[in-house]
């Protein structure tokens, strides 16, 4: 399935769909969000009141994505969560390198990491690990992960909408 074949049915469902693309594309990080959110600009709002909708809607799929993860790294705690990413992270593009590195920026500064990381393209889709993990207050989480999300949501939906607009 081609990006556009992903457009054409996420345009046919509009703001549902994309809501769910986002939620999908944080389990299933096969197609760079920002190529995603610029796709969905570009086909799906039609104006200021569509870009409001789909902004709405893919932050709302991404954090529910988010919140997945959250409870993930909770339940499985920070042992188990090192073993499965030894075992399976080279599956979802996670190298135990980078998961330490992620685990550590968490030790010091749990909201901090959690709002800039989801302004940081592959290291948003696994942020929400350690959170769990570390057992980050969950409505700090939330803030965060909302506005993180709503910051890079934003931008390339906005880009897919001046590129539309252009044309």
């Amino acid at each position: 399935m081609t990006v556009g074949h992903i457009a054409a049915l996420i345009a046919g469902h509009a703001v549902l769909g994309a809501g769910l693309l986002a939620l999908a594309e944080k389990f299933l990080p096969m197609v760079p969000s920002s190529a995603l959110l610029i796709l969905l600009g570009m086909k799906t709002v039609a104006g200021p009141g569509d870009l409001a909708l789909m902004l709405a809607a893919t932050t709302l799929g991404s954090s529910l994505g988010c919140l997945c993860l959250y409870g993930l790294g909770r339940a499985l705690g920070e042992g188990r969560c090192a073993a499965f990413v030894a075992r399976y992270g080279q599956y979802i593009l996670l190298s135990r390198a980078r998961y330490d590195h992620l685990v550590e920026g968490y030790r010091r500064h749990h909201f901090q990491v959690t709002l800039l990381g989801q302004t940081i393209p592959t290291a948003r889709a696994y942020l929400p690990l350690p959170a769990g993990i570390f057992r980050m207050a969950p409505g700090r989480f939330v803030l965060a992960i909302l506005m993180g999300t709503s910051i890079w949501n934003g931008a390339f939906l906005t880009i897919g909408y001046i590129i539309q607009a252009g044309a």
